[in-house]
């Protein structure tokens, strides 16, 4: 597979497969017998700020065809669908992925399933929380991109670290032990604990279907933004930070980034596989989430 794709393309799902076309992605699918596509379906209720269903369906039949006999998991935990005290097969069905399931997709709440402890930061100490337990010969993260209050772009790396935490123990992923009004409280503990569960995870494959982005109040309640774009990289560090220059973000501002690149999960520099001209036309500033704004104040 490609080092790292950018494909510009207004149409859902003929931006999937060109994307997947033309990162070799089928050399990543080729020997696999189980393939976990972790989505982000947050939000249950609304269109935006979620994995598409048109979209997964269209990366499931790619697999398909590659391998028929390859068993593919679609999973998320929603945390609103949690919240409301439903489970995450109703936001499946609300988002329309038996669009995934017809092309031969098990659709998996990650609630339901089994989870393994690890040990987290907060402001008032260590503390163990639960991880999924559910495993796949090829991890993908399949993901739109999102401000985020605490975080401040929301891609890849957080789709997996926060989406495979049980919904209940995530507010203590981002270090303390209540949903944080201001995020600089907690913004050093948050990325910490963000790459030290994506460490544990270990994912192959990052996907950020950015057809539709979503700035301002993300990664719920933003608003949408047509961007046009899709990425793939095996490079998790060096896909979040293209999508993070995209979005109008500098990567070496992030945090979150920093830690990975200096644990040596991955690169930050694209320049050498992206032209800048590429970037120039695809590039379009989010607003920020409110919250996350002092976050890059010098």
């Amino acid at each position: 597979m490609r080092d790292l794709t950018l494909v510009r393309e207004s149409r859902s799902p003929k931006n999937i497969r060109k994307l997947l076309e033309n990162s070799r992605f089928s050399e990543e699918v080729e020997g696999k017998s189980l393939i976990l596509i972790k989505v982000n379906l947050i939000g249950f209720r609304g269109k935006y700020g979620m994995s598409s269903a048109e979209a997964a369906a269209e990366l499931v039949r790619f697999i398909k065809e590659v391998n028929s006999n390859i068993d593919v998991v679609i999973a998320d935990a929603s945390q609103i669908a949690f919240e409301e005290g439903k489970s995450t097969l109703e936001a499946f069905k609300r988002q329309k992925f038996s669009l995934a399931k017809r092309e031969g997709a098990e659709l998996f709440p990650l609630e339901e399933g089994e989870y393994e402890g690890i040990e987290v930061k907060t402001t008032k100490g260590t503390r163990e929380i639960r991880i999924s337990a559910l495993k796949g010969d090829l991890i993908i993260s399949f993901t739109p991109p999102k401000t985020h209050p605490v975080l401040i772009i929301s891609a890849s790396i957080d789709n997996i670290a926060f989406g495979m935490i049980h919904p209940q123990d995530r507010v203590f992923l981002y270090g303390g032990e209540l949903w944080p009004e201001d995020p600089s409280l907690y913004y050093p503990q948050a990325c910490e604990n963000i790459i030290k569960v994506f460490e544990k995870v270990k994912p192959d494959v990052g996907i950020v279907d950015g057809l539709f982005g979503m700035e301002g109040r993300g990664p719920i309640s933003g608003t949408p933004v047509f961007h046009q774009f899709t990425a793939a990289s095996k490079d998790f560090v060096l896909l979040d930070s293209l999508t993070a220059t995209l979005a109008g973000l500098t990567p070496e501002k992030l945090l979150y980034l920093k830690i990975a690149k200096d644990r040596g999960l991955g690169n930050t520099n694209f320049s050498s596989i992206i032209s800048k001209e590429k970037i120039k036309q695809i590039k379009f500033p989010y607003r920020l989430h409110p919250s996350s704004q002092k976050l890059l104040e010098p």
